[in-house]
């Protein structure tokens, strides 16, 4: 089981279950700038299934066999989340950071489908720090769906809330609302309607729905749906449960019994989470795992990863870490190239250094600091932006040898940009392989946070086409931005932050 491993106690060295790479020096390439410039880069004997054959290894694999939606823009996205609520016969299925206090409308549409059909069940997987955060109103995620538990009972509706072991004890009750946050979050974005599963990076409150740019990619298949439904299950057993009661708040919070108080013994509770995820993850693989001769160049293939690092869960930097030495494989005999995104230049350390020393050229686009989620925030949160571009030029200046490496920044007017993934060409004038999810690839992504994305290896023209414009809108919004432009936007800095710069890596 690639990048699963069993925990005794969060203090006892893992079983280290994934190889390590070492660093390779990059040839140069001559500089493009822009993928729609692109044709193809030469001949390949290898088809992109048999380049990426080894990440179907101690994964699950899904063939799928119906189209592919892409969807474009935020306003698609909460059509379609409106779409399936309304004709799920079976079940929803809801995992997010949150779900913005104000969306009335949402909440509603779901009670309304409970209304309507008395066999419909609903799940929904929220952050514990984020879900109960209140607003200016003391309105919370939390207090926001208890009314649906009160009307329709546990047995069909269930709210989870997953709370962080690195956050417990007296530490718990120092850090107050928000900075609380830093410690590690529930960040998974999954949204199952029956057969349809939608996996974007974007959470459910309005500014996701109308203007911030995320990524957004809605799969049908069964298989595919029953796994998140029961990795939304799995996380489900080691949360706490939304009841009602409270009269402050309108709900409370309580533990399945038998299961750990992550806030009061986080060692125990470790342990039983660990042991569930890896129980769910090995069935995963069993039961949906192909054989490599069984793969055609015609098979579309959804391969879901999973990160939970203080759950000793590492599948997906396992994936990550494949990924990027098979790219530098294939770059050493053919020219390649790929896109990055995050909505942040937050890369960590290793995935800075595996595009740094990759045989590929790379392109990065985060979020230019206009459309960093930060920029209008009060407080010391307006100068993480400006933090942000202190480490986007001292990449830059890392990367000035290489002249196949270039950074771009999403800026479209009254918009943000919280898109994340890969697009991978290898030497072909349509992408080859996508990844879609959670993970914005920093050092929370890995070390702190729940995460959860999926590749799609395309089997058709048309699915590449799709995913390929889908990357062409992105970058007709950003542009490139240089060392000498990045230098003279953070001169004159106050010193002080760069001395934040270790928290805001680790934490942000």
């Amino acid at each position: 089981m690639n990048g699963i491993r069993r925990l005794v106690l969060q203090n006892v060295r893992p079983r280290t279950l994934c190889a390590h790479y070492s660093a390779r020096a990059a040839p140069q390439r001559p500089k493009q700038t822009r993928l729609s410039a692109q044709s193809n880069l030469g001949p390949s004997a290898m088809s992109a299934h048999q380049v990426f054959a080894p990440l179907t290894k101690g994964c699950p694999v899904f063939k799928i066999s119906q189209p592919i939606t892409v969807l474009r823009e935020p306003q698609q996205f909460y059509k379609q989340l409106i779409h399936g609520i309304k004709h799920a016969q079976r079940h929803i299925c809801l995992s997010s950071l949150y779900i913005g206090s104000e969306e009335t409308e949402l909440v509603a549409e779901l009670k309304n489908a409970l209304a309507r059909n008395t066999k419909l069940q609903v799940r929904v997987l929220l952050d514990c720090l984020r879900g109960t955060r209140t607003d200016s109103a003391g309105m919370s995620s939390a207090a926001l769906l208890a009314p649906l538990v009160q009307q329709f009972g546990e047995e069909r509706v269930q709210v989870f809330m997953y709370h962080t072991p690195a956050l417990s004890g007296l530490s718990k009750q120092a850090w107050p609302q928000r900075y609380n946050e830093t410690f590690g979050l529930q960040h998974i974005k999954a949204y199952i309607f029956d057969d349809d599963v939608i996996i974007s990076g974007a959470n459910l409150s309005r500014d996701y729905f109308t203007n911030r740019q995320d990524r957004y990619m809605r799969i049908s298949d069964p298989q595919f749906s029953d796994y998140f439904v029961r990795l939304v299950s799995t996380i489900g057993q080691f949360s706490f449960r939304v009841l009602n009661g409270d009269q402050a708040t309108g709900y409370k919070l309580e533990m399945a019994d038998g299961v750990a108080d992550p806030t009061r013994d986080p060692r125990e509770f470790v342990r039983e989470a660990n042991e569930l995820m890896v129980q769910f993850l090995h069935r995963a693989e069993i039961e949906h795992a192909v054989e490599a001769g069984s793969i055609s160049e015609h098979d579309t293939l959804a391969i879901p990863t999973v990160q939970m690092r203080q759950l000793g869960i590492t599948q997906d930097e396992s994936h990550m870490r494949e990924f990027f030495e098979l790219v530098h494989a294939f770059a050493r005999n053919y020219k390649s190239r790929s896109l990055m995104a995050s909505a942040y230049f937050n890369f960590s350390d290793q995935y800075k250094r595996s595009v740094l020393d990759s045989a590929s050229r790379w392109d990065l686009l985060v979020a230019s600091p206009q459309a960093n989620g930060f920029y209008t925030a009060q407080g010391i949160s307006q100068y993480i932006p400006d933090m942000y571009s202190i480490i986007e030029h001292e990449f830059a200046h890392m990367a000035r040898a290489r002249n196949d490496i270039s950074i771009e920044e999403y800026m479209r007017d009254g918009w943000t940009f919280h898109g994340k993934g890969v697009w991978s060409y290898l030497n072909q004038p349509l992408p080859q392989l996508t990844m879609i999810g959670s993970p914005n690839y920093g050092y929370r992504s890995i070390y702190r946070d729940l995460e959860a994305q999926v590749t799609v290896v395309p089997g058709n023209t048309q699915l590449q086409k799709d995913i390929h414009q889908e990357a062409l809108g992105l970058l007709a919004h950003s542009k490139i931005v240089s060392q000498d432009e990045l230098k003279q936007r953070t001169r004159g800095s106050p010193l002080w932050l760069r001395g934040l710069k270790p928290f805001v890596m680790k934490k942000m």
